[in-house]
């Protein structure tokens, strides 16, 4: 992401079973962009 800020309400969290933030994604990405990243921390 180029900007630190939090735009909106669709900035997503990817976060990890003790609650702590493991990356952050911007609007645009889709879900499934995100696929990989959410199964490697299952």
């Amino acid at each position: 992401m180029r900007s630190k800020s939090i735009r909106q309400n669709f900035t997503k969290y990817l976060v990890d079973r003790d609650r702590n933030v493991v990356k952050r994604f911007g609007p645009q990405d889709t879900p499934e962009q995100l696929r990989s990243e959410i199964e490697a921390l299952l």
